[in-house]
């Protein structure tokens, strides 16, 4: 079986190393050493259980990837959904007749809703003296003071 090995060590350079692992007197460089040498991919079946221990340690090295893949695609989801719903407002004619009522009936007719509106305009307009009239009566004190007198008779 030929082997390719991508560090300088021999099999029993890394059985050296191990040994001296399990002792713990291995330094970090002859660990990280001895760690390249285990995570090759072909290695005899004795160096399994190194290879479980020194890939535990490393994927517990291994720092969280946070990835924004996953939320780009809801993202871009919602963002159609809001496109299509826009769209689908816009685009559909609603009913836009305009209507009123008078008198309790609809109209539906345009010129005839315009005459009805000018002709309430008008109306206003023309009983202008009635307001002012109105407003006068409110500043008299002598119908101020009848109003009170027939309240202040009640309360006898």
């Amino acid at each position: 079986m030929k082997l390719k090995i991508k560090h300088k060590i021999t099999f029993e350079q890394a059985d050296k190393l191990i040994e001296k692992y399990y002792d713990g007197f291995t330094t970090v460089d002859e660990e990280k050493l001895l760690q390249d040498f285990l995570s090759q991919s072909g290695l005899p079946a004795k160096y399994k259980p190194e290879q479980a221990i020194f890939g535990y340690f490393e994927t517990k090295k291994q720092k969280p990837v946070f990835s924004i893949r996953p939320y780009m695609r809801w993202a871009g989801a919602a963002a159609a959904m809001l496109v299509l719903a826009v769209g689908i407002q816009t685009f559909v004619q609603q009913d836009t007749s305009n209507y009123a009522y008078v008198d309790g009936v609809k109209i539906t007719n345009k010129n005839e809703i315009k005459t009805q509106a000018m002709a309430s305009l008008s109306n206003v307009s023309a009983d202008n003296n009635e307001v002012e009239q109105s407003l006068e009566n409110l500043n008299d004190n002598g119908i101020m003071q009848q109003q009170l007198d027939v309240f202040a008779g009640l309360g006898e």
